[in-house]
């Protein structure tokens, strides 16, 4: 049997692991959430996400930070989700973020990525994106160590035979805003100490060019936009 490869890149702290696996279970009509539950490691947690309501200043709903989507192929109901071991945050805990692929019978764990020590960075730290240009589904993942260091934005596609693929550009940010327009998806980064699109120092904005995320300019009157969800 060929063993999976692992492929570590060591940048100073925090420690980024990916590995390709091939854990398969077979699962016929169990709920998203439970099929993630079933590949967890013992003694491990999936991570929560959440969603901030701007205006009141409060979590407005909490839920596990699972995805369902088109991430491998175009017709495949793959599964995302990132978990934490152990299941306590402490100073030695890791984040994992894992792939389960849909096959005839059943879910395979395609991929794994694990950062430590860092967490989820919410609000929505794991969402779903869709780009022109590519014919499968992207994960946006924010994560970083604490809310006093900032986080890093990754925005990961599946390339065949390689895997996944981060196609966002290194960046820090704190606050992270998507803005879906006609032309392309507009991402702004924000590592203000408030929230909004009128602070100092500016955002910094990236938009989807229909090949990769490029840097631009502030939009005009975006300090005014109402922030997304």
């Amino acid at each position: 049997m060929r063993r999976p490869a692992l492929l570590l890149l060591l940048l100073c702290t925090p420690i980024v692991a990916m590995q390709r696996a091939t854990t398969e279970k077979r699962v016929s009509s169990e709920k998203p959430v439970s099929i993630a539950q079933s590949f967890l490691p013992p003694r491990t947690r999936l991570a929560d996400d959440y969603s901030f309501d701007f205006r009141m200043g409060q979590v407005r709903k909490r839920w596990p930070a699972v995805l369902t989507g088109h991430f491998v192929t175009p017709n495949t109901k793959d599964i995302v989700f990132a978990y934490y071991s152990p299941d306590k945050i402490v100073t030695n805990h890791t984040l994992f973020l894992d792939l389960l692929h849909e096959t005839s019978s059943g879910y395979v764990k395609m991929y794994e990525l694990s950062y430590r020590p860092q967490v989820l960075f919410g609000p929505r730290g794991l969402r779903l994106l869709r780009l022109h240009g590519i014919q499968t589904e992207a994960v946006a993942f924010a994560h970083g160590v604490g809310a006093a260091l900032g986080a890093h934005l990754d925005v990961l596609v599946w390339r065949d035979p390689w895997g996944w693929r981060n196609i966002f550009p290194p960046n820090e940010t704190g606050y992270t805003y998507f803005f879906p327009q006609k032309t392309g998806l507009e991402i702004a980064l924000s590592t203000a100490k408030h929230r909004g699109l009128n602070v100092t120092p500016t955002p910094v904005w990236y938009k989807w060019n229909g090949k990769r995320f490029v840097k631009i300019p502030p939009p005009k009157g975006s300090s005014k936009w109402p922030l997304p969800d």
